[in-house]
């Protein structure tokens, strides 16, 4: 078990190494092999993966890097779970009640009584729009990692077409939306942060504008 770990973990400290620190990695490689042998490689993994972070932390690229997966991994995908949790398995977090999206009829409402029927059949498609936002974010979350920025451009301006449509089913069918235009919010912000970051992106790395026009000011 400490020996796949190891290695994981090693592979892990390498890529946190840009290029100009690839003697570096090929030392850390040939030394981490000789550690293993000798049957004590976790520890020695887990300390090159401490340094390989301190080293990000003090060099501009490497605090990009971190930045970028932040973003990815803390914001994009957790807001991921939340809404397809929402949308497959009824997670009461977004919506009032203890039944996700059913909960968010307004109850004792005048208009209750009449569009309950036309809400249940609705609940499908509200739950559909919810699962393509969730996907959104998981795409957005990838295309941020590979620094494709002009893919996050298409995938965020398709997420906030889906919110607005959200919000307008929920709005005719009388339901709590509250809730929902949170998320919009949510996404407006995490959109806004990614323009930033695409220009740090350009201004650290011009080879890849160069090499890939689309991700020159990708964003608005």
């Amino acid at each position: 078990m400490n020996a796949p770990l190891s290695r994981a973990i090693m592979a892990v400290a390498v890529c946190c190494l840009d290029e100009s620190r690839r003697e570096w990695s090929a030392a850390m490689r040939v030394e981490f092999e000789t550690v293993a042998v000798e049957g004590k490689p976790l520890p020695f993994a887990i300390g090159c993966l401490a340094a390989a972070w301190r080293e990000m932390l003090t060099r501009e690229q490497g605090r990009f890097t971190l930045t970028n997966y932040a973003l990815a991994l803390g914001l994009m995908i957790p807001m991921a779970a939340l809404q397809i949790g929402c949308a497959l398995f009824g997670f009461p977090y977004l919506y009032p009640g203890q039944d996700g999206l059913r909960g968010a009829l307004l109850e004792g409402a005048a208009h209750e009584i009449l569009i309950r029927g036309v809400y249940q059949a609705a609940v499908p498609s509200l739950a559909l729009l919810l699962l393509l936002l969730g996907l959104g974010h998981l795409r957005i979350a990838w295309a941020m990692l590979e620094r494709d920025w002009a893919r996050v451009k298409r995938m965020g301006t398709l997420m906030l077409a889906a919110a607005a449509t959200l919000i307008i089913f929920m709005g005719v069918l009388f339901l709590d939306s509250s809730q929902a235009l949170l998320q919009v919010a949510v996404l407006t912000i995490e959109l806004a942060t990614v323009p930033m970051v695409a220009r740090w992106h350009a201004q650290l790395f011009p080879a890849a504008v160069t090499e890939h026009p689309g991700y020159a000011d990708p964003l608005p």
